[in-house]
């Protein structure tokens, strides 16, 4: 039992303090079109710009492909072209050359190789066909991988001077995987490195802090090169693989990405509240209109992912007293309030606010088959009181009421029907009384 435990305790460890635990999914694209075949096909790169799918051969040949496999160019370079790279300006390529591991630089425009190249033997180097087999440009720096150890080495290249450059760090993507990286590409819209293993079969997704957040099985055997060409609005890419054994170039489509900034508003998806829409990225707080003046409540809100405020509220909040209701109880301001003390058969409201104070004046009017009861409350944010309520005993029915108000005298007047009249006038502490 002991043992047990003891073989338990391992394995723990090791799941959770090394990434050799990590699940391997299932290739998650569809099942591909082959859409060009070149012998010994070993780098791919898909540059955005030409929407052109780079290839390098280890014969040495540079190809230019359209999306379907169509051949737009072809090019002789000396050496065993293994890795391919977009860098800081996409009129140049930068080729990586296994034996010696190196890199050369090629001009688009004038379609031939600089002259610029750097050498990475001091750092980097494997016994025959076990060399540099994979190059990306990630922030300024080169990775480069090699095949004898599995391992991505890190350079400074400084693409003004040939043979300028540094070694910066090694990164080990995996552990298990010993051996046998095979491609390498970067994609500044996923913010993605993305490592190939041939003889594993599988593919690596490996953040800017070098962990691996994917790891797939890749379709089919010998993959040398590996390209991305995401819709980030549709989350999806195109990804290409070429197998080295071959020659085969295969397009998969549906590739689940998602990118840092979708709709390039500049805004990261990790703080974008709609990272599919360039016109928004942060909530909105609107405020509660109960009352259909236009005026919000500011005191009571909501916040959306949406330039458009939901129905029944608006963007300002300049309501002092934000009103609904015509019966005993009304809300104000979000808070509902007991008009009346009892059940009215209906009631009115105006809103006063003859001072220029923080308190805010509104008086109501409820009617019951033999009563009227006039109340006024004072408003002033979410503070609501009741100042005053008056109770006035009917002879007549009473059926209906309006309310007048005559903010220059400080008064209101309740008009009942039948034609009876009541005006009052308010003092700037809530109290009222009658008026002649």
């Amino acid at each position: 039992m002991k043992y047990f435990f003891t073989i338990i305790s391992v394995f723990l460890s090791v799941c959770v303090f090394s990434s050799d635990c990590f699940a391997i999914d299932s290739w998650p694209a569809g099942a591909g079109t082959n859409i060009a075949t070149y012998s010994d096909a070993s780098g791919l790169v898909w540059h955005e710009a030409r929407g052109s799918l780079f290839v390098v051969q280890n014969t040495g040949t540079l190809r230019e492909l359209d999306a379907n496999g169509t051949q737009k160019g072809s090019w002789a370079v000396a050496g065993d072209l293994e890795g391919i790279a977009l860098a800081e300006n996409d009129r140049y390529l930068y080729i990586g050359i296994e034996h010696p591991d190196s890199i050369v630089e090629f001009d688009l425009q004038t379609e031939v190789l600089t002259g610029k190249s750097w050498d990475l033997t001091t750092w980097m180097t494997g016994p025959d066909n076990s060399g540099l087999e994979g190059l990306a440009y990630r922030g300024g720096y080169f990775l480069a991988g090699l095949q004898a150890d599995g391992k991505i080495y890190v350079f400074n290249v400084n693409l003004a001077s040939g043979g300028d450059v540094s070694y910066v760090e090694t990164i080990i993507p995996y552990a298990s995987y010993t051996s046998d990286i095979s491609g390498l590409e970067y994609n500044s819209d996923t913010g993605m490195t993305y490592v190939e293993y041939d003889s594993y079969d599988a593919l690596l997704e490996m953040n800017s802090g070098n962990e691996v957040s994917k790891h797939y099985s890749l379709p089919g055997t010998a993959q040398e090169g590996f390209a991305l060409d995401p819709n980030c609005l549709a989350h999806t890419a195109v990804a290409y693989i070429a197998n080295d054994d071959t020659g085969v170039i295969t397009k998969y489509t549906g590739y689940p990405v998602t990118c840092l900034d979708a709709d390039e508003d500049g805004v990261e998806y990790t703080s974008d509240c709609n990272d599919y829409d360039a016109t928004i990225s942060a909530s909105q707080t609107y405020h509660r209109d109960i009352d259909g003046d236009g005026l919000g409540d500011t005191n009571t809100t909501t916040s959306v992912c949406s330039l458009t405020a939901p129905e029944g509220y608006v963007s300002n909040s300049s309501d002092p007293a934000d009103i609904s209701g015509d019966e005993r109880y009304m809300t104000v301001n979000g808070i509902q309030v007991d008009l009346f003390g009892t059940d009215v058969l209906s009631a009115e409201h105006a809103d006063l606010n003859f001072y220029s104070d923080d308190w805010h004046e509104i008086i109501a009017v409820g009617l019951t088959s033999k009563k009227a009861y006039i109340s006024l409350l004072r408003v002033k944010e979410d503070e609501i009181s009741i100042s005053k309520r008056v109770r006035i005993s009917k002879k007549k029915k009473y059926t209906t009421v309006s309310i007048s108000t005559d903010p220059a005298k400080y008064k209101f007047t309740t008009c009942f029907s039948r034609g009876k009249k009541y005006t009052w006038k308010v003092a700037s502490s809530g109290n009222f009384k009658k008026s002649k």
